[in-house]
């Protein structure tokens, strides 16, 4: 209780006064009287003068509550009094003066209107404990901690102001129920609040090696470990230090994976520490190989190449590999699931053996029936001396061989003749250029055409001919042509059909185009660049005030002058505008040209010429390659459809020793490539980024097993440096194996021209030859367009007709049988999406910064 006391002087109006002297009430609970008892309030005079005679009562000056001569304490005798709220008033006599005063009377205790709280349910061992005292229905009423406990501990001497800190507790790792309790006083009466809790604790403790145990199912939990006082919810864990995973709840669960497994618990407070190791292995699978592998139709003839079709496995999953045999003694590094026949196999039989590998057991084998005895190539050719060769090869033969030619000069070179090719009819290795002035009234000249043919197929006839942007012109059939003023403006070309009676169809073969002007326009200066959202605005400039300059925006192969001006892309297609157009000149000089309307993201290039009042065409000219801001946020490790990601610039991913790489790991999955190669040194910086150098003599990376989706639809995007060529089959990438498969190699014994084959087709790649930095993009459509497509740094250079899924189970990179490219290896990535092809290589060129 609080003691408080009241003056007041005399009169009833408390306006009288003796000197100082003043009527003082003590006792008193908040200036109050409480209802129930006098006991305890005194009156007294202030000065100490005595009291003569006292009253009290409900009303001014009354008696109700009694009178004495000069009782200075109401007495024990008063304990009936103040029964109902009201006032208390108080009379004192002294010297012939009566002094007076009054107090409330209070009947009603406090009532808690809110009560006491912590700020949170949950606080964690260290934290600081903040609370409030609540709030009662009457005032003035004084609030104060009456408890405040830790299971049970009086911590009140810890409170600061409404907060208590649990850093003490830290070092004990104290946890438990924390209690708060508040008292109310006022002149009606002291109550306590009800209790209220909250918890303090604390993460769950690591599992013990008995706590929990792995089996051919999953995770057994047999106990479950401290909780800090905090229950757990759920349990986490990973596989050989890989992502954490979660599961739901607390108790066994399922695995499907293998490997050193751990697991954690989780309360509301946090994520315990990982738990000690325990290894699940897989049980060995019983695996056999029903039926022998079986090598496939073509000849056993040097330079073909044989392809294995394993035979069928059961008895559980199992990773394949090959090994090709000799007789009886194994081929080095014949291990792909295919096999180019050499010099070194001639006079012997040839056979694959198919490995197939369990996890965790030993490797089942199985081999194939023995091929044909090899025989020689024996190629041979014959020199017409009227630009034919006549040649011969072993029956059955179907590879590429190299055909170098010093003399005369206009033939010098080295050709791959494709001996397949020579099976249906001739084939035309040299068209050498036109000679003389593309004027009218010039004379142009033609060289004849080299041809090689087979002879059994009959005997070779050449019928030579010119024509005018793609029609074969009327009565002309000699080697000149003079220039006529129709030709103005058009394309000439000399040709010659060559025909077999054995063949399946003549063969038509063209020179390079001459272009036949009249003082045709000049285009230079000319830059592209995006100047606002689905816009691009071009600067060029004429040496020709007349006419009319044409121009498309394409993504794909250049178009030629005539294409441009007839608004279509490189294969005919008509384009819609925007992306064809035209604009009048009506003076030489600068000239801009804005395209507006186009669909985002922008990635083409702005192909223009212009056409003169006769007719005649410039040259076309071009803009670089003009893009949007790389927006698509596009990465593999995002990716939902993303199959495998191999990147040389993410060095922990490599496997090496003193720079001798010997894998590249998959960084979403388990298709981990291995091989050889150079990494971690200077040289092979790309931009800041580490790669790996391929040495073109054994460097290269294989991967097997099943890597393509069997929808058939997928994007293959491989950021490669380009080096030496030594061999027309040198590849960056070559899948093999199974029905369907692919490669893109050089195709030129000296450079990287590129060809894309695919399930037996193939297109040579345009605006080659390639070398240095270069994105490279295989798009396979199966299911939408039945085509498969390749792109370098975004721009379309090749397409073929596609029509049975990849289901190829190796895959070599920068290698094709015997044959290395030499460069580096960047990055690389597959995706079954095929919509992420744009995407995909704006990410890497803005990441490997290829311009």
């Amino acid at each position: 209780m609080m003691g408080l006391s009241i003056s007041i002087g005399s009169g009833q109006d408390s306006s009288q006064r003796s000197g100082n002297r003043s009527l003082t009430l003590t006792g008193l609970i908040d200036g109050a009287a409480r209802p129930g008892s006098a006991s305890g309030i005194t009156a007294a005079f202030s000065d100490g003068f005595p009291v003569q005679s006292l009253s009290w009562g409900s009303t001014a000056g009354g008696a109700e509550f009694g009178t004495a001569a000069s009782p200075q304490e109401f007495g024990s005798a008063d304990t009936g009094l103040f029964e109902a709220p009201g006032r208390l008033y108080v009379t004192a006599r002294a010297a012939g003066r009566d002094y007076s005063l009054s107090v409330p009377i209070r009947t009603a205790a406090p009532v808690f209107a809110t009560p006491p709280a912590f700020d949170g349910p949950l606080y964690k061992v260290g934290t600081t404990v903040g609370f409030a005292l609540g709030t009662v229905d009457v005032a003035p009423a004084t609030l104060t901690v009456a408890g405040f406990a830790l299971d049970g501990e009086d911590r009140r001497a810890e409170i600061d102001g409404l907060s208590w800190t649990s850093a003490g507790e830290t070092a004990w790792g104290r946890e438990g129920e924390l209690r708060l309790q508040v008292r109310a006083e006022s002149s009606g009466g002291v109550v306590l609040s009800a209790p209220v809790t909250a918890r303090l604790g604390n993460v769950p403790q690591a599992f013990a090696a008995a706590d929990w145990s792995v089996d051919a199912t999953g995770v057994r939990i047999a106990a479950l470990p401290d909780d800090g006082n905090v229950p757990i919810t759920n349990i986490r864990y990973r596989i050989d230090g890989g992502p954490d995973q979660s599961r739901g709840g607390v108790t066994d669960f399922a695995l499907s994976s293998y490997g050193d497994v751990q697991i954690r618990a989780v309360n509301a407070l946090g994520i315990g520490a990982w738990s000690d190791i325990k290894t699940r292995t897989a049980p060995t699978p019983a695996l056999s190989i029903d039926s022998a592998p079986v090598l496939g139709t073509a000849a056993a003839v040097e330079g073909n190449t044989l392809t294995a079709t394993a035979g069928s496995v059961s008895g559980g999953p199992s990773v394949r590999t090959w090994q090709w045999y000799r007789g009886s003694a194994a081929i080095s590094g014949a291990i792909g699931s295919s096999y180019e026949l050499k010099a070194a196999d001639i006079g012997q039989r040839i056979k694959v053996r198919q490995i197939e590998t369990p996890s965790g057991g030993s490797p089942v084998t199985r081999d194939s029936a023995a091929s044909p005895v090899v025989v020689a190539l024996n190629f041979q050719a014959r020199d017409n001396g009227d630009g034919t060769f006549g040649v011969s090869y072993a029956d059955g033969a179907r590879s590429t061989v190299e055909f170098v030619l010093s003399q005369p000069t206009v033939y010098a070179g080295s050709y791959s003749l494709d001996l397949a090719a020579l099976e249906t009819g001739p084939v035309c290795l040299v068209q050498p250029a036109l000679s003389g002035t593309p004027a009218v009234g010039a004379v142009l000249s033609a060289t004849r055409f080299l041809w090689v043919y087979q002879p059994t197929l009959g005997a070779l006839s050449i019928s030579p001919g010119w024509r005018r942007n793609g029609t074969v012109l009327a009565g002309e059939s000699g080697s000149t042509h003079t220039v006529v003023a129709a030709d103005a403006g058009t394309d000439l070309q000399y040709i010659e059909t060559a025909t077999q009676s054995g063949a399946a169809a003549p063969v038509t073969a063209a020179s390079p185009a001459v272009r036949i002007g009249n003082a045709a326009a000049v285009l230079s200066g000319v830059s592209g660049t995006r100047s606002a959202a689905g816009q691009i605005t071009v600067a060029l400039t004429t040496d020709r005030g007349e006419g009319t300059i044409f121009h498309v925006v394409t993504g794909g192969v250049a178009p030629s002058a005539a294409q441009i001006a007839a608004g279509t892309g490189a294969d005919g297609t008509p384009l819609a505008a925007p992306y064809r157009g035209s604009i009048p000149v009506v003076a030489a000089g600068p000239q801009t040209l804005t395209i507006s309307g186009l669909a985002e993201p922008i990635s083409a290039t702005v192909y223009l010429v212009q056409q003169t009042g006769s007719g005649g065409l410039s040259a076309p000219v071009s803009t670089a390659r003009i893009a949007s801001p790389a927006t698509s946020g596009y990465s593999p490790q995002g990716s939902a459809s993303a199959l495998a990601w191999w990147d040389a610039s993410d060095e922990a991913t490599i496997t090496h020793a003193a720079g001798a790489a010997s894998q590249i790991a998959d960084k979403i999955g388990t298709a981990h490539l291995s091989g050889t190669g150079t990494t971690g040194v200077a040289a092979s910086d790309v931009n800041g980024l580490n790669t790996i150098v391929m040495d073109g003599a054994d460097d290269h990376f294989i991967q097997n097993g099943p890597l393509f989706p069997a929808s058939g639809n997928w994007v293959l995007t491989m950021v490669a440096g380009i080096g030496a060529v030594d061999h027309l089959n040198d590849s960056l990438v070559n899948c093999t194996g199974g029905s369907t498969g692919f490669f893109l190699s050089a195709y030129n014994a000296a450079q990287f021209n590129g060809r894309l084959s695919l399930g037996g087709t193939s297109a040579d790649l345009a605006s080659g030859p390639y070398s240095g930095l270069h994105v490279f993009q295989i798009v396979a459509d199966l299911g939408n367009t039945g085509t498969a497509q390749c792109f370098v740094d975004g721009v379309q250079v090749a397409s073929l007709a596609y029509a049975a899924a990849v289901d190829a189970t190796t895959t070599y990179l920068f290698r094709f049988g015997g044959q290395r490219l030499a460069g580096a290896f960047c990055e690389a990535f597959l995706d079954a999406d095929i919509s992420t092809q744009a995407p995909a290589q704006a990410h890497v060129s803005e990441k490997w910064r290829i311009t």
